[in-house]
Order: C-alpha cells, then structure tokens, then sequence
C-alpha cells in the first residue's frame, strides 16, 4: 500500500502493537488512540484512509465512537469484537460500520480487511477532475490557475493552497488548524490576523476580476467557501 495512514483503536496496548506489527510491514502507516475521546481528536487531526475500532472500549465505546465520526466522514471503519455473536455483528453494522472483525486476528486477515476497504473506497471514488469549478470560479490543479469567468487571476501559492482546500469540499467548514497545515504553515506560530489577511487578499484578488465573494469566515472555527457557492 502507498503508505495509507490507518487509525488503531483500542484501551488494550497489545492489541494496538499487534495492529502497529501487522500492518507497517504491508506499507501502512500507523497512529493510535488508546480511547474513544482521543480517536475522535486524532480523527480530527490526521483524516486516516481506514479506522479500526474497538467496540467494547471505556466510554464513548466503539459505538458512540463509530456513530460521531460517520456525522461526518464516510471513512472505512472495521470493528473489533472480543466475541463472533450476531448481536456485536450488528451493534456494528448499525453503528455505521463497514466490516468487524473477531479478536484474536490473524496479522494476515487483518491487513487484508485492511487492505479490501481501501479497493472498495477506491472504487467508488469519483475521478479526480483536474478542474474544480464553483460559480464563476475555475480552479485548475494541474496548473494552479484560477479563472473568474474568462479572467485569469494570478494566485500566491498560499492563496492557492487555500482556495484549493474549500472547494474540495464545499459544504465543510475547515477548522483554523487545517487551514494552516494545507497552506504550510505552523499551527504553533500562525495567527488568525495572519489567516485573515490571507483570506481577505483572496476576496479581493476575486471580486476584482469579477467574481463574489467566496471565502466565509466562521467565528470562532475557522473558514468555508460562501454557502451560496457550496453547491
């Protein structure tokens, strides 16, 4: 694998080395949460490509867990359950689970439910456009040109970087700190003067040639592209 990042849940520290064992050597990466409060913050913090999650862990239980995250993210997640009875299969399952799996695991089955969730999410992906559009705006990724409408607006690479991570994702408010990771910045050091200053040159750059205003700011949480244009 190309070094998909893999979130392991579990109060247990064997079973979280056993995952860590089993799967870097199949070329995951792996991060850990040793209970439900901390896997949503990693959650947060990281976006890992699979989720494995303890059902029967201290509260919030694998459950709540399972149930938070799918408010917001269709992330594979695969359950561990200590024992194969139909009820833990569908506590699962109604969780919003994607597989579970019965401990003890083989490493080998366990890397291959890993390893079959990420083909299945591959597969119905959509294909990555090389050109995202909202409203008048044309954002092209391959060479970081942004048109409003038939102008050509000239874009820093923290304009665009941060341009790019709206309207991945229209609908999604992004929090302060993920803002700065995309735009390369340190979470520790950058300001939110500073975010707004880049936000507020971006507007402008946009409505100069045109366009409407398209970043949103959120108080206290961070930014969104303009619900009008979140379509």
């Amino acid at each position: 694998m190309n070094g998909e990042l893999v979130l392991v849940v579990d109060d247990n520290e064997d079973i979280r080395l056993f995952a860590r064992k089993s799967l870097e050597p199949e070329g995951f990466r792996v991060i850990e949460a040793h209970d439900g409060t901390s896997a949503l913050r990693t959650f947060a913090e990281t976006e890992p490509a699979v989720i494995l999650l303890d059902l029967t862990m201290g509260q919030p239980d694998g459950f709540e867990v399972c149930r938070e995250i799918r408010k917001r993210s269709n992330v594979p997640i695969i359950m561990l359950t200590h024992r194969g009875e139909e009820v833990d299969e569908a506590i699962c399952l109604a969780a919003g689970a994607d597989d579970y799996l019965t401990k003890p695991v083989s490493s080998r089955i366990l890397s291959l439910r890993v390893a079959n969730q990420l083909r299945r999410l591959s597969a119905t992906l959509p294909p990555k456009a090389d050109v995202i559009t909202a409203e008048s705006l044309a954002l092209n990724l391959e060479s970081r040109e942004l048109m409003v409408g038939q102008t050509h607006v000239p874009l820093t690479k923290t304009e665009y970087e941060f341009l790019r991570l709206l309207i991945s994702q229209p609908a999604k408010v992004f929090t302060r700190e993920e803002v700065i990771r995309a735009i390369g910045g340190s979470v520790e050091y950058s300001s939110d003067h500073l975010l707004d200053t880049h936000a507020s040159r971006l507007r402008l750059k946009i409505q100069g040639a045109g366009g409407v205003r398209v970043i949103s700011a959120i108080r206290g949480v961070g930014y969104r592209l303009t619900p009008g244009l979140a379509k």
